[in-house]
């Protein structure tokens, strides 16, 4: 009986600090001063804001892209990741979809000069970019597609 007391407390407890509607930007920013990470904290809050307006299936896709590292160091392109550090920094006073565009539009385009086939890369960011509002399963037919 005792267990299932603290049980049901520690549900109530969880259920009463967050939002019933689902995530929201504003009470984890809140708690970005109080959390034990609050840089990375902050940085997953500035995901969030440009992804808040998407379908909960695509959030997480969507957040995983638009999320900036801690650093920057360990980037496997280090150019692009400064770059969306920047772009989320400029874009701070929007959010869902007219923030994505806005940082869309000040990320660098991938360095194909460097590649194996640079035809192909260039092929492959044309392709990416004109997919860009997709996520998942159609985003991938999207780009190969775009690719054939």
């Amino acid at each position: 009986m005792l267990r299932r007391q603290m049980l049901a407390m520690g549900v109530m407890a969880l259920l009463s600090g967050w939002p019933m509607t689902g995530w929201s930007a504003e009470p984890l920013a809140l708690s970005c001063s109080q959390s034990i990470a609050p840089q990375r904290c902050e940085l997953m809050r500035l995901g969030q804001l440009s992804c808040s307006d998407l379908p909960l299936e695509h959030q997480r896709e969507c957040e995983q892209l638009f999320t900036p590292p801690l650093n920057c160091f360990r980037s496997r392109d280090p150019r692009a990741c400064q770059a969306l550090q920047q772009a989320q920094q400029a874009c701070d006073s929007q959010r869902g979809e007219a923030r994505r565009v806005c940082i869309r539009e000040r990320l660098p385009a991938p360095d194909c000069t460097r590649a194996a086939a640079p035809e192909r890369c260039r092929q492959r960011a044309e392709a990416e970019q004109a997919c860009s509002e997709r996520y998942g399963a159609d985003y991938r037919e999207c780009v190969a597609k775009a690719m054939r």
